[in-house]
């Protein structure tokens, strides 16, 4: 198994070359769909480069079990990526442009600090049952660390990517009684930043589409406490008392209320002072990235589904001074 994965991770290594603007493998030997639409297309042939140039540097720096961890974890990627991107020559690049800019994401995220142990979970299936056929590709994180007990946490993972494709198969009675031949479908992934040394962010990124006018999208985002192996809330982060709620609240409301005025239609009442309050005390909104908070608000929170998703950056200096010093922020004060 280890020659195995060592033979197939060496022909993503920029060695030749052609890597300086081509992929990072030799397009004159292009033989799959996934090689040929990578060399066909300049902004893939940039995205694969940075890829492997970005798992290149990290394998070099790590020895051991770490070393061993990434190379596993970079095949089941490989292993999955050829096997989720096909179809059309568009609908391949779509897929392999999301793959290629979570991977580059990650792998960043993984040479930051020490090596997290974090590992690519993945589900397809495909069928039909009566006229709706259903095609189901998610992803999410495993945490294989040793530094706490992750168990509980990995399970909760696991069990909503489950549920969210079990809903995306109908039943016998959906298929038989659908007007007309469609496909419901449930497409996840996840991206990883590293704000400290004591913790892991997730952002887990979903589509589904079960008939009707239009599918629903969203974020659903996690802060991982490396050391309970749990994910934490706003509470755990922010030093005790509303002090953070009374910076935020008037923060988030301004920025909200800039982008209503800009023209991006929002829902006033959505962000009055009380009600804000109550928003920001819901974890799944907080995405640390490594220099900032993002603030994720998905369509109908705080706007119609005309207008997407709503985002909030904060900087880390506006929020040391409110940071528990003991939290999984604590080092950034």
């Amino acid at each position: 198994m280890r020659i195995a994965i060592v033979a197939l991770l060496a022909t993503i290594v920029v060695t030749p070359a052609w890597a300086q603007t081509g992929p990072s493998f030799d397009c004159s030997k292009a033989s799959t769909a996934i090689e040929k639409t990578i060399c066909g297309r300049p902004e893939l042939a940039r995205a694969d480069r940075a890829m492997a140039g970005a798992y290149g540097a990290l394998a070099a720096k790590l020895t051991g079990a770490a070393k061993d961890h990434l190379m596993k974890d970079q095949a089941h990627w490989i292993a999955s990526r050829d096997k989720a991107c096909t179809g059309g020559a568009e609908e391949i690049a779509r897929c392999l442009g999301q793959r290629y800019a979570a991977r580059l994401e990650n792998l960043q995220a993984f040479g930051q600090e020490t090596y997290p142990f974090i590992s690519g979970q993945t589900l397809f299936k495909e069928g039909k049952v009566g006229k709706v056929g259903y095609a189901i590709d998610a992803a999410w994180p495993r945490f294989d660390g040793t530094t706490a007990d992750f168990s509980a946490f990995n399970r909760h993972l696991a069990d909503l990517a489950r549920k969210a494709g079990d809903e995306a198969i109908p039943d016998r009675h959906a298929g038989a009684d659908a007007s007309f031949e469609q496909t419901w479908t449930y497409d996840q992934y996840f991206t990883l930043q590293r704000p400290s040394a004591d913790a892991v962010a997730v952002a887990i990124r979903f589509y589904g589409y079960t008939g009707g006018a239009h599918g629903m999208s969203g974020t659903t985002a996690y802060l991982v406490d490396l050391r309970s192996g749990r994910a934490v809330p706003p509470s755990a982060v922010f030093a005790r008392g509303d002090g953070w709620l009374k910076v935020l609240v008037p923060l988030v409301h301004d920025d909200l209320k800039k982008q209503f005025d800009a023209g991006k239609p929002g829902f006033e009442d959505a962000i009055t002072p009380d009600k804000l309050a109550k928003l920001l005390h819901e974890a799944d909104h907080y995405y640390y990235r490594r220099d900032k908070l993002e603030l994720i608000f998905d369509a109908y929170v705080v706007g119609p589904y005309v207008s997407g998703p709503f985002t909030v950056d904060i900087p880390y200096a506006t929020l040391k001074p409110l940071l528990a010093a003991e939290g999984p922020l604590g080092s950034l004060r």
